[in-house]
């Protein structure tokens, strides 16, 4: 079955993929400095990590198409400033940080939009610290609760 142009606008990763293809045309020559790569992030779990998948557009003389290439690259982010869905641009350290970091952030592009700006980030919200009722009913009002549907424990 064939997606929609609608379905497809709605795609999760179409937004970003647009975005960072978009500000990739505009780079002079069409070549970025020092090997940097833009991309978008798809991981933020990890404090001061971000996963970043850059996209190559290929021409493929045999099939005579455009093939795309995605590259998923874990980069330092010092300040923990991105969040999922941030469009950024990252470089090579010429090193590695630990086993798997070898970019680091050079800059946020875009920042993804959201309804709070104080939105924490996905390593943020699983070392949240709340007292235990206040955790049960945030959990609960997520939609995890059990039983009436009230969101308070039942007695």
């Amino acid at each position: 079955m064939w997606k929609s142009q609608l379905r497809l606008d709605w795609h999760y990763k179409y937004w970003q993929r647009q975005t960072a293809g978009y500000l990739r045309t505009f780079e002079k020559n069409n070549k970025l400095p020092n090997n940097e790569m833009i991309g978008y992030v798809i991981n933020d779990k990890h404090p001061k990590s971000i996963r970043v998948a850059c996209d190559r557009y290929m021409w493929v003389m045999r099939y005579k198409k455009a093939f795309r290439f995605t590259k998923k690259v874990w980069a330092h982010d010092e300040h923990s400033e991105c969040r999922l869905g941030d469009v950024v641009r990252v470089q090579p350290l010429g090193y590695r940080l630990g086993p798997w970091k070898t970019y680091v952030l050079v800059r946020v592009l875009h920042r993804e939009p959201r309804d709070d700006t104080l939105a924490p980030r996905g390593s943020e919200k699983r070392n949240l610290l709340l007292p235990s009722r206040q955790l049960w009913l945030w959990q609960g009002l997520a939609g995890g609760s059990r039983g009436s549907g009230t969101g308070l424990p039942e007695a």
